[in-house]
C-alpha cells in the first residue's frame, strides 16, 4: 500500500528548500511588486528619443531593472505555488505577477521597432560604445532581427495577440490536465486502479505484459476518442506557429523557430538525416531486451519494459546526493564544493508531499542561487535526476556569477547540455566502479535507454514537426488521419521491428511537447554534444575540465553554437551528433556481449 504524502506544514525545514533567500518574507515581495509598479510609468518619457544615445542608455537601464525585478517576483511565487498547488494565496500571487509583467512588456513594445528605424550605422556604433557592453548581444541580435521586425504598431499588434496565439496550448493543458479522464484498469494484483498521466509509465513498466497492454489500449483508446478535438486544437497551435513566421518574413514556421538562437535549418535536418542512418542499432538493442524479457514478438506496449539483470542501486537522498558529488569531482574542487554548498544551505527541496508539483526542475534568480525541486525516491533513476538538476544549477550559477544579467541567460538550445553531462559523467563513474557483469549490463542499458529516449525518440517527434507545419503550410489539412498517418509512418521507419499496433498512431496526441514548436531536437542536439563533452573530460582531464567551464560562463554573451565551440563541440557540422550514435553502436555491441555472459 502506497505510504500517505505528508502535508507540507508536516514536512521537516531541514528538508525544503530555503525560498527566503530570495524574499525574506511575503512583505518584502509586495515591496518590489511595488517598486515595478511604479517603473512601468516612466518608460513613456523614452518613447520617440532612443536616438539619443543617453537616452537610450538609461531606457536599457530602466528596462534591465524591471525585469530583473519582475523575474524575482515570479520565480519566488511560482516555486512558493510549487510547494502546494493548493494554496490560493501564491495562486493569486502568480496571476498577480503574471499580469504586471504582461503590462511590463507591452510598456516596452516601443523599444525595439524604435530603435530599428535608426540607422545600422548608429546602432553598430552604440553596440560599440563601452557604456553599452551590457547590451552588446542584444544590440547585436536587434540588428540581426532587422528584417523580420514590423513597425511600432504592428509590433504591438503582435505582443498583444500572443496570449490568443497560445491559446491552443492553453486549451490542451487544461483538456488534458483537468477535463481528461482516463478509464480504470486492473493491475498487477487483479485491483481497479484509476490510468493517470502519471501512472501510465510505471503501468508500461509492469513485469505484468496483460497490464502493460490494459494501459497501452485504455490510454491510446481515449485520446481516440477525442479525434475530432484534439487535432483541432494542435492544427490551431499549428497555424499560430505558421502565421507568426509569415508575419515575420520568414521562410517557414521552422526557419521562424531557429532563427532567435541563430540556429541553420541544416543543424535540423542533419541531425534527422545522421539518426536516421543509425536506426539498425536502436532495433539491435530493442531485440536484446526482447529476448532478455523473453518476448517473442515485441509491441510497442513492450518497449518502456527494463530487462531484470539482478543489479540496481537504492540509496536515501543524502548518500545519492553524496554519491554524485563524489563521481563529478573529475570537473574540479570549485564544482564539487558548489554541490556541498547547495546541499547544506537548503538550496533543493527533495521529497514528494501533498500538493507538490511533480517532477523535477532547476530555477532560481539572478539576485540568489539556482533551487532544485525534486519528488525523490530511492533508485538510480532519481539519483540521476540529481544529477541531471544540479547540472542545470552549476551552469545557471556560472553562467550568472561570470555574465552581467543582459547576458547570463542561456538558450533553450544549450541548456541540456550541462544537465546531460552530469547524468553520461555519473553514469560512467559507476561504471568505472562496478565490473561484475550484472552492474555493467544494468547502467549500460541506463545509457542506451537514455539515447533511446532522449536522440530517438525527440528526433522522431521533430520528425513529426516538421511534417506537421509543412503540411500546413502547404495548405493540407490537418486532422486525425491525416497526422496519425504522418505519426504511423514513422514508427515504423524507427521501430521496423516492432508488431504495429493501430493505437500508436495516437500517441502524438498526448506530447504536450508539440505546443512549444521546434522544441524537442534540442534535447537530441544538447545529448550529443553532452556524450562529446563528457568524453573529452574523460580522455584529457583537466584541459577539456577548463574549456568546459568557459562554456559554463558563456551565458548568452556569444550565440548558442559559438558558446558550445568554446567546450570543444562544433553542432554546425554534423560531426558531433554522428560522434554520439556511433558510441551508441560501439555500446550497443558491448551490451550485447556482457548480457550474453549472463547467460552463461
Amino acid at each position: 500500500m502506497a505510504e500517505k504524502l505528508r502535508k507540507r506544514s508536516e514536512v521537516p525545514v531541514q528538508d525544503t528548500w530555503k525560498l527566503e533567500d530570495i524574499y525574506p518574507d511575503n512583505a518584502a515581495w509586495e515591496a518590489d511588486f511595488e517598486n515595478v509598479r511604479q517603473l512601468i510609468p516612466r518608460f513613456a518619457a523614452y518613447k520617440g528619443k532612443l536616438s539619443d544615445k543617453d537616452t537610450l542608455l538609461e531606457a536599457l537601464k530602466l528596462a534591465t531593472k524591471a525585469e530583473r525585478i519582475a523575474s524575482s517576483l515570479f520565480v519566488y511565487a511560482r516555486m512558493r505555488r510549487d510547494e502546494d498547488n493548493s494554496s490560493t494565496f501564491y495562486q493569486g500571487l502568480v496571476a498577480r505577477i503574471s499580469q504586471l509583467s504582461s503590462k511590463l512588456a507591452s510598456e516596452c513594445a516601443f523599444m525595439s521597432p524604435e530603435m530599428l528605424t535608426l540607422s545600422e550605422e548608429y546602432l553598430t556604433g552604440v553596440k560599440a560604445d563601452p557604456a553599452f557592453s551590457d547590451y552588446d548581444m542584444q544590440l547585436d541580435d536587434l540588428i540581426r532581427r532587422r528584417p523580420h521586425t514590423l513597425s511600432e504598431k504592428e509590433e504591438t499588434l503582435l505582443a498583444l495577440s500572443r496570449d490568443m496565439g497560445g491559446a491552443c496550448g492553453t486549451v490542451y493543458d487544461m483538456f488534458t490536465d483537468a477535463d481528461l479522464r482516463f478509464p480504470e484498469i486492473e493491475d498487477e494484483n487483479g485491483e481497479k486502479v484509476r490510468l493517470t498521466h502519471s501512472n501510465y509509465i510505471p503501468f508500461m513498466m509492469s513485469r505484468d505484459r496483460s497490464v502493460r497492454k490494459r494501459a497501452f489500449e485504455a490510454l491510446y483508446s481515449t485520446f481516440k476518442s477525442f479525434s475530432a478535438t484534439v487535432p483541432a486544437i494542435y492544427a490551431g497551435s499549428v497555424k499560430s506557429d505558421v502565421f507568426y513566421a509569415k508575419a515575420r518574413g520568414h521562410n517557414s514556421a521552422l526557419e521562424a523557430s531557429l532563427f532567435p538562437d541563430n540556429i541553420p535549418v541544416s543543424v535540423y535536418e542533419s541531425l534527422i538525416q545522421a539518426v536516421s542512418e543509425h536506426i539498425s542499432s536502436l532495433q539491435k538493442f530493442i531485440s536484446i531486451n526482447s529476448k532478455l524479457n523473453g518476448i517473442d514478438k515485441m509491441h510497442f506496449y513492450d518497449l518502456y519494459l527494463p530487462p531484470e539483470l539482478g543489479f540496481d542501486i537504492k540509496l536515501p537522498f543524502a548518500d545519492a546526493y553524496a554519491k554524485v558529488t563524489e563521481l563529478l569531482s573529475v570537473l574540479g574542487e570549485d564544482y564539487t564544493s558548489v554541490l556541498k554548498k547547495a546541499f547544506e544551505e537548503r538550496w533543493i527541496d527533495p521529497y514528494e508531499n501533498e500538493g507538490k508539483s511533480s517532477g523535477a526542475y532547476s530555477w532560481g534568480t539572478y539576485d540568489s542561487h539556482p533551487y532544485v525541486l525534486t519528488n525523490y525516491k530511492e533508485d538510480l533513476d532519481h539519483m540521476q535526476t540529481v544529477a541531471h538538476e544540479m547540472g542545470h544549477s552549476l551552469h545557471t550559477l556560472y553562467s550568472d556569477t561570470t555574465q552581467p544579467y543582459t547576458k547570463s541567460q542561456y538558450s533553450l538550445f544549450v541548456a541540456e547540455v550541462a544537465s546531460t553531462v552530469n547524468e553520461v559523467l555519473t553514469l560512467m563513474g559507476l561504471m568505472d566502479r562496478y565490473k561484475e557483469d550484472e552492474a555493467q549490463a544494468y547502467l549500460i542499458y541506463n545509457l542506451l535507454d537514455s539515447f533511446r529516449g532522449t536522440v530517438f525518440r525527440q528526433t522522431m517527434f521533430a520528425e513529426f514537426e516538421k511534417a506537421s507545419h509543412a503540411m500546413e503550410e502547404q495548405g493540407e489539412p490537418l486532422t486525425a488521419e491525416s497526422l496519425n498517418k504522418v505519426y504511423a509512418d514513422l514508427n515504423r521507419k524507427y521501430y521496423p521491428g516492432l508488431e504495429f499496433d493501430e493505437l500508436i498512431s495516437y500517441e502524438w496526441m498526448r506530447i504536450p511537447h508539440f505546443y512549444n514548436c521546434f522544441y524537442v531536437y534540442k534535447y537530441a542536439t544538447g545529448f550529443s554534444a553532452a556524450m562529446a563533452i563528457a568524453g573529452m573530460i574523460r580522455a584529457e582531464g583537466a584541459p577539456a575540465v577548463e574549456r568546459y567551464k568557459r562554456f559554463l560562463k558563456a551565458g548568452c554573451s556569444v550565440y548558442p553554437l559559438d558558446a558550445l565551440k568554446l567546450a570543444g563541440v562544433d553542432l554546425s557540422s554534423p560531426e558531433p551528433v554522428r560522434s554520439a550514435l556511433k558510441q551508441f553502436d560501439e555500446y550497443v555491441d558491448k551490451y550485447e556481449k556482457v548480457c550474453a555472459k549472463l547467460k552463461k
